[in-house]
């Protein structure tokens, strides 16, 4: 059988199986009783830091982790034409032997006795940075609510669980500071594993994990509702 024919096939199983995913779980999102999930946030959270998140256990050094979810600085298309422009002239700089490409990587924000940490990590997943918002930094602080757009024929509940982000404007000396704030975990959701078993729950706790931060938060702080 020629390489060609058995490549084709190979890529064609992967479409139908990866377009089989998508369906499947756009009928999970459709028919998930989201209320009955956030019964279990507590029990959630608890077994994704034990499971897949101990090292933000590790970087809060065992201090109490009210809520936690993933998080990022906004990237603008003119961020991501200056970093295009960086990683060009750096491989030029080596002769193309090289090649350079700036990457997003994953961060969080923790909520802890009434603190706000937030965690940057390099491509190798170690800690990069830790900065930590504290009361009064909270209470100055504005909250817009950047939402994801959605398809007119998306139902409700799938509107609901789509990632939006609740940006986190900080005034510091005179300097606007952004952190965006996602309503769910991210980073534990590649495309790779959508084709496991436990996917769509998986996206469950994602989601009531995640929304648990915002509004944990913004119960604490009233000025932090979010203006839309």
């Amino acid at each position: 059988m020629s390489p060609f024919l058995v490549s084709g096939i190979v890529l064609s199983i992967g479409f139908f199986m990866m377009f089989y995913m998508m369906k499947k779980n756009k009928n999970h999102v459709n028919n998930e009783d989201l209320e009955k999930e956030r019964v279990y946030s507590d029990q959630y959270q608890k077994e994704l830091l034990e499971k897949e998140y101990p090292y933000i256990k590790k970087w809060m050094k065992n201090a109490s982790i009210d809520a936690f979810t993933s998080a990022s600085i906004p990237y603008t298309g003119m961020d991501r034409a200056k970093d295009i422009g960086k990683d060009v002239l750096k491989s030029a700089m080596t002769l193309g032997t090289v090649k350079y490409t700036t990457v997003e990587t994953p961060s969080f924000v923790v909520l802890s006795e009434g603190k706000m940490h937030y965690f940057s990590t390099d491509v190798e997943g170690d800690l990069k940075e830790h900065l930590i918002f504290n009361a009064e930094r909270l209470n100055q602080a504005i909250v817009t609510l950047d939402v994801k757009k959605s398809s007119e024929n998306a139902t409700s509940k799938a509107k609901e669980s789509m990632g939006n982000k609740y940006l986190f404007t900080f005034d510091i000396e005179g300097q606007k500071s952004t952190i965006a704030v996602h309503n769910t975990l991210i980073f534990n959701a590649d495309i790779t594993s959508m084709f496991g078993n436990n996917y769509s729950n998986r996206l469950t706790k994602n989601q009531v994990v995640g929304e648990q931060f915002y509004t944990k938060i913004s119960s604490l702080y009233p000025n932090l509702k979010a203006k839309s």
